[in-house]
């Protein structure tokens, strides 16, 4: 993500606003002159992200929503949320309420998922395609859920990764080769696709304005198969 938009190392205190399993929390975790704490609601990812930093001292977990989050203003030197936001029931405030804990000057590295008012018809139908799917298959058990997702990753792993693995024409398909995707690594990022009852998406315009109206300014924006924005608390 930060290479996306040329974003600096991440410095001091951190946020990790959504941390999920703990993948992104322990790498920062591991960076040099970075201290991190994640924020995540489920109980399922305090779990999975509790374990997966046993071992990092400069890595912290506090469970919470980004729609109240659990510390003062003016918190943190930096905060990053990936893919998080657009599946709260307010985008908006979850925004507002990283930017009030960060303290002026520090920047916001954020990823939401994009509307494909620029692709092409076949991409506007699979995703009306998709998303027509995707909301009983939320409605179903956790585990009814990940069986789904199991009986899905050949298909997507067929037709998506090993595509973009061998053709420029695939390169900006989703789930690439390029993210090092194998079989069954597609499990847990399906799951994540089809398991969240909200999910909203946004154009250019509608992303800039999403971190706009929470006081940052934005810096750099990137489309890479969704929106990449870094942004500045002013």
């Amino acid at each position: 993500m930060q290479t996306a938009v040329q974003a600096p190392p991440f410095q001091g205190l951190i946020l990790d606003a959504g941390c999920g399993d703990g993948v992104d929390l322990a790498n920062s975790g591991l960076t040099e002159g970075c201290r991190v704490v994640g924020v995540e609601l489920s109980d399922g990812g305090i779990r999975a992200s509790a374990a997966r930093i046993a071992a990092i001292e400069r890595a912290h977990l506090a469970q919470g929503s980004l729609l109240a989050l659990p510390f003062p203003s003016d918190t943190f030197d930096g905060a990053y949320s990936y893919g998080v936001v657009h599946h709260t029931v307010d985008p908006e405030l979850a925004v507002r309420e990283i930017a009030r804990t960060l303290r002026s000057g520090s920047r916001l590295l954020i990823y939401v998922y994009e509307e494909f008012d620029r692709r092409s018809w076949p991409w506007r139908l699979a995703l009306g395609a998709v998303n027509a799917v995707r909301q009983p298959i939320s409605a179903m058990s956790p585990a009814a859920i990940r069986r789904v997702c199991a009986l899905l990753a050949p298909f997507v792993y067929v037709t998506c990764t090993i595509p973009s693995r061998h053709f420029s024409w695939a390169a900006g398909f989703p789930y690439p080769a390029t993210q090092n995707r194998d079989m069954k690594s597609l499990i847990p990022d399906l799951y994540d696709r089809f398991a969240a009852p909200i999910e909203k998406r946004y154009t250019e315009r509608g992303a800039r304005a999403l971190v706009e109206q929470a006081g940052l300014r934005v810096l750099t924006i990137a489309n890479v198969r969704g929106w990449i924005l870094l942004s500045e608390k002013t």
